[in-house]
């Protein structure tokens, strides 16, 4: 395997099956450091499909990062609601506040700088410097890891033994562009459960394609049983009003309103009744039953019905009202 041919092979491969994204806007390398943060952080765990709408309206919106360092919390979440993963809002905001106190305006150029900013870990921090500043770092995201492990046959796969590895084929002029290739080969050809291989333009160079072994890698570790949790929503509401609670930054869905969840029922209940709401998390799975209460629930306040829409509210809240909606309660 020559660094050289690999390379080679992977962006000529790249630079005609990559696909157009919105940011995207110039060559892996040479992009806003801003366009690739905030890309990044909404691409967690999250399908490029899904981002894409939310993208454009960030930009629109907050199209640098000045505007996103002045701007209100709640706009942020407002914008970002549906999106999940919440926490990764609150970094963002957190880190932009660091950026324009500590550095000007201005993100640092270099890995070691970067990965020390809120809510950049390994893989952003290395993202940035790679797709902004052409920095010679490897950005390992899921998608390396799985490339990687079928190139080399790892058993293991170790971020520092694929860093190793990868940085040997890296063309030293190319840091952005070939980390980005890699990713897009992940996503594109190099599957988790049906590769296509034969369309594969390192398949050369793939020690599990050319032994056979390419289902053998990367290793399945079995996933643990998803707990799941039951809650009850106290909603209360009048002709004009209803009742929510704001939470805490702390807490799961943390700056979001939603209705009061109790894990007891409520003393009282009217009763109209009203289908429960299910929703999946990444560590647990919720059934909510809502439930029509006689009195404000504890730690809540009256929304104005017409307001509900410019509050940022979680998929589970979101479901609930859709479910009052159809009673014509709201």
């Amino acid at each position: 395997m020559t660094t050289s041919s690999l390379s080679h092979h992977l962006l000529n491969w790249f630079e005609n099956h990559a696909r157009t994204l919105p940011w995207r806007s110039a060559p892996a390398g040479q992009r806003p450091a801003y366009e690739v943060w905030i890309s990044e952080m909404m691409l967690q765990q999250t399908q490029v499909s899904s981002v894409i709408p939310y993208f454009e309206r960030w930009m629109k919106c907050f199209p640098d990062l000045e505007s996103l360092a002045k701007a209100d919390f709640d706009d942020i979440l407002k914008l970002w609601e549906g999106l999940g993963y919440y926490r990764r809002a609150r970094l963002l905001y957190a880190c932009a506040q660091e950026l324009a106190q500590k550095y000007q305006g201005n993100f640092p150029q270099s890995y070691h700088e970067l990965i020390k900013l809120p809510g950049l870990g390994p893989y952003s921090a290395a993202a940035v410097a790679a797709l902004a500043f052409n920095e010679t770092v490897i950005a390992i995201d899921g998608n390396v890891k799985r490339v990687s492990s079928r190139l080399f046959c790892l058993e293991v796969v170790d971020p520092k033994e694929i860093a190793e590895k990868l940085l040997k084929e890296l063309p030293l002029d190319k840091a952005g562009l070939f980390n980005e290739a890699l990713i897009e080969l992940g996503a594109l050809v190099c599957n988790p459960k049906h590769p296509s291989c034969d369309s594969c333009p390192v398949k050369a160079h793939c020690t599990a394609f050319q032994t056979d072994r390419v289902d053998s890698f990367p290793k399945v570790i079995p996933k643990k049983p998803v707990p799941k949790i039951e809650r009850y929503a106290l909603i209360y509401q009048t002709k004009s009003h209803i009742w929510l609670r704001k939470r805490p930054t702390d807490e799961l869905l943390g700056g979001l309103w939603g209705f009061v969840l109790s894990e007891a029922l409520a003393k009282e209940v009217s009763s109209a009744d009203l289908p429960p709401v299910k929703h999946a998390y990444t560590h647990f799975k919720i059934r909510v039953k809502p439930l029509m209460v006689t009195m404000p629930p504890p730690d809540s306040e009256p929304i104005a019905l017409e307001k509900l829409k410019t509050l940022a509210l979680s998929k589970l809240d979101r479901k609930i009202l859709a479910g009052l909606a159809a009673l014509g309660s709201v």
